[in-house]
């Protein structure tokens, strides 16, 4: 079985009128896959942009402040700021056939191994 590294990217680009935080994530494999599944709490699906450059694998998940109008803070101990996570992807994956879901509060993504990467079975005659 073949191993994934996932190292994690320096993003040198701050924004600063944004508060960033890194999400906590974890890489499970399969003959077929890679699964990657990213802690984004309280973000709606239309809130996360999946990319990939190269070898770079860019999420970022932006939270939508639900505030009342009428209402005013008071006290505040929830984590506020959005969710940005950059991954090297060290092995060939399949870039067309990557597929992407948020459910309750986890972003899975399946990142489906490139053919090269699959072991096979070789014939003995």
């Amino acid at each position: 079985m073949s191993t994934i590294e996932l190292d994690t990217v320096k993003t040198e680009e701050k924004p600063q009128s944004r508060s960033w935080r890194r999400p906590r994530y974890d890489v499970l494999e399969s003959e077929d896959a890679f699964d990657v599944r990213v802690s984004i709490p309280g973000v709606e699906r239309d809130g996360v942009d999946v990319s990939i450059n190269g070898d770079n694998l860019s999420i970022v998940a932006t939270r939508s402040e639900q505030q009342k109008n009428s209402w005013r803070p008071l006290r505040r101990e929830l984590p506020r700021g959005d969710f940005r996570l950059n991954l090297r992807l060290n092995v060939p994956i399949k870039e067309n056939e990557i597929k992407a879901q948020v459910e309750n509060g986890i972003l899975n993504l399946q990142l489906p191994k490139a053919d090269e990467l699959k072991p096979r079975k070789i014939k003995v005659s």
